[in-house]
């Protein structure tokens, strides 16, 4: 890719990264809640990942190279844990058992700043990698790139949220996840879970792309990582 995510960009995703940690660490110790608010933070650190495996992927074809082998391998970290960072919108269901009527809206902030964290995360990985298939093979496959990895994702976050698996079960118990892939598929309530979840982030990162396409900031020719 020829550009890259600037390190202001980077920075301030880190900073705002460290902001909701240290409002976990208030929640837990002035208002003496544990409950889930444990799984906050190392749900944000993996929402990190996929933005490093794009960016290693990309890396690897850069200067219009092939991709290799390194590239595959890269590319198959980023889109395993790429349903990590949308999936941490859906820990807002907590709120309705471990709030109070004191703490909901510092515990509604606090949720809504790592979902959006977590959402940014993987969007600015998924626009890297999309970016990159547009220069190569032109708007439609990118578009259709984005579409797809958007559509899997959905489906990684109901994995996780329904069935409760997570991406390191992709290694561990591979053929269970495909099992229960191909279950779920034949479920409506799973197909609205995954259809209006894959309308929701696709039609946020439509916007998003358009937005940052060209002319953003955030990527940048000089000062990136």
């Amino acid at each position: 890719m020829e550009q890259r995510l600037s390190r202001s960009a980077v920075w301030a995703l880190a900073a705002a990264s460290v902001l909701c940690a240290l409002m976990v660490g208030m929640r837990i110790v002035y208002m003496d809640k544990w409950t889930y608010y444990w799984l906050v933070v190392p749900n944000l650190l993996l929402a990190w990942i996929p933005l490093m495996a794009s960016s290693f992927a990309c890396r690897t074809i850069e200067d219009g190279r092939k991709p290799g082998i390194a590239t595959a391998a890269w590319g198959i970290v980023w889109l395993a844990f790429y349903p990590n960072a949308s999936y941490i919108a859906t820990d807002l269901i907590h709120l309705s058992y471990a709030s109070t009527k004191e703490t909901l809206y510092y515990d509604l902030s606090v949720n809504m700043l790592a979902a959006m964290l977590g959402w940014l995360l993987g969007a600015i990985s998924l626009y890297g990698l999309h970016a990159e298939m547009v220069r190569r093979s032109g708007a439609r496959v990118g578009t259709a790139f984005a579409a797809i990895v958007i559509l899997l994702g959905s489906v990684g976050v109901y994995l996780g949220r329904v069935l409760r698996w997570n991406s390191w079960d992709l290694v561990i118990r591979p053929w269970q996840i495909v099992t229960d892939t191909l279950e779920a598929i034949r479920e409506p309530d799973a197909l609205l879970f995954i259809g209006a979840f894959a309308l929701f982030t696709g039609a946020v990162y439509a916007v998003f792309y358009k937005l940052v396409h060209r002319s953003s900031p955030l990527l940048r020719h000089d000062g990136s990582l």
